[in-house]
């Protein structure tokens, strides 16, 4: 059966996949199928939906009219960035700070500052897959293979392979490594904008 993850409007995410690993903490969680993810932030019950998206009045409208996106050209390699689907992981940051800096948000990734290899291997780490790489103007998009997904410590859901349905696909967009908000504050919903950060938002 194929892995899937609907969004209901105004309300929870639906995951529909037997084969599915669900993570919180490094420990795995047990789960029902389908299961029913919280996307509002406020359950009582986290990650599980408990109802209370409609008693806060949650609204699942995407709010953004257009993607903040970067182009970074290097001398062999290009590397791209969707900044409305970045979780704000700082994998890159932490990894490969020659090329990805952290003190302008406008002007921070320097893709002549290491060697190709370095910087593929950077960019596939990005869990919310907001980076990608171009060689000779091919657009390469990370990949994963089995189904998972992380619930992060006051941040989002991490999936890997499970396919969104019914959903906008942004620009440069892995099917199989994505974000998806769950404090209720995104403005790109259904995807994480790292608004959890921004607004201190907590699960417990």
């Amino acid at each position: 059966m194929s892995c899937k993850i609907i969004g209901f409007e105004n309300g929870p995410l639906e995951v529909d996949c037997t084969d599915a690993v669900f993570m919180k903490d490094g420990k795995k969680l047990e789960a029902e199928n389908p299961s029913y993810l919280c996307r509002c932030g406020k359950s009582k019950n986290k990650p599980w939906c408990d109802g209370s998206h409609e008693k806060v009045g949650f609204t699942s409208k995407r709010e953004i009219s257009e993607e903040i996106l970067q182009v970074y050209e290097g001398k062999e390699i290009t590397v791209n960035f969707n900044r409305s689907i970045c979780a704000g992981a700082a994998n890159c940051v932490h990894d490969l700070p020659s090329v990805f800096a952290s003190d302008n948000s406008t002007n921070w990734i320097y893709p002549d500052n290491d060697t190709n290899d370095k910087i593929i291997k950077t960019v596939n780490s990005c869990p919310s897959g907001a980076l990608s790489y171009s060689i000779k103007g091919k657009v390469t998009i990370d990949k994963r293979t089995k189904a998972k997904i992380s619930i992060v410590k006051n941040g989002p859901y991490v999936v890997e392979e499970v396919k969104l349905v019914g959903m906008p696909t942004p620009t440069n967009f892995s099917t199989t490594k994505y974000a998806l908000c769950r404090c209720g504050h995104s403005k790109n919903k259904p995807f994480c904008d790292y608004s959890h950060a921004e607004n201190n938002w907590s699960d417990e």
